[in-house]
């Protein structure tokens, strides 16, 4: 008697709600397609490697396209964890007019709050190391014209980027000049971190970026590599007595 009653009440809920069971099936199948769609894209990522994408991963990415596009669930997956690399700031050096030197880091959770405003700083240091492309060198400049021209491109955005963040330091600020080096916070190693108890900010985690290539000197030859090549120690004999 009782079982009945509540079948009774569950029925009427069921007309109350005004879906039919045909209506509930379309629902739920919308809701898996969303998260197979959310799915989709992740698991596409992550199953890449240098040969291509997963073939088990691409059809249902190729056919929920429009619906991931559309939703902008194709955005990137790089996640801080296990392995998170290195961070970027930017070290501001504003010449003043009384002729002092002041120096700024860019993002600075001390002076920079809230954590949005300090996030905001953090992402445009990281955009800027992203952009930097090195000049062109000579090695570059004697391959395909065309290559050296998209080169000299990409380097041309990275400096008008660098200029203007540079210039609108210097006016808020009131600085001369302002000047802009990229700063790499590197990740310590094991040793550092359990055997050493280097703090994670300690000033030997941070590198300064050089903007161009350095020309590394080449080392001198020693005896052994001079005496098992004769004949480039003759050659280079022979070069010096030219006239």
């Amino acid at each position: 008697m009782r079982h009945s009653r509540q079948s009774d009440l569950a029925s009427r809920d069921v007309e109350r709600s005004g879906l039919s069971p045909t209506w509930k099936w379309v629902i739920s199948g919308l809701v898996l397609l969303h998260l197979l769609a959310v799915t989709a894209e992740p698991f596409r990522f992550f199953t890449r490697s240098a040969r291509g994408t997963s073939p088990a991963s691409d059809p249902a990415r190729w056919v929920l396209a429009p619906y991931i596009e559309l939703a902008y669930l194709n955005h990137g997956y790089f996640f801080f964890a296990p392995e998170p690399g290195p961070s970027h700031l930017m070290e501001c050096l504003l010449e003043m007019p009384d002729s002092s030197q002041v120096s700024l880091m860019f993002p600075d959770r001390r002076t920079q709050w809230p954590r949005l405003l300090y996030h905001r700083h953090f992402m445009l240091a990281e955009f800027l190391n992203q952009l930097h492309v090195f000049p062109a060198d000579a090695a570059v400049a004697g391959e395909d014209p065309s290559r050296l021209e998209a080169w000299q491109a990409e380097r041309s955005v990275f400096e008008r980027v660098r200029d203007s963040m540079s210039q609108h330091v210097a006016t808020k600020f009131g600085a001369s000049s302002a000047r802009i080096e990229r700063v790499e916070h590197r990740l310590p190693s094991d040793d550092e971190v359990f055997r050493q108890r280097l703090p994670l900010d300690s000033p030997t985690l941070y590198v300064t970026l050089p903007d161009a290539l350095e020309t590394v000197p080449q080392a001198p030859p020693t005896e052994e590599a001079t005496s098992s090549a004769p004949s480039a120690a003759i050659r280079g004999s022979a070069i010096e007595e030219l006239p």
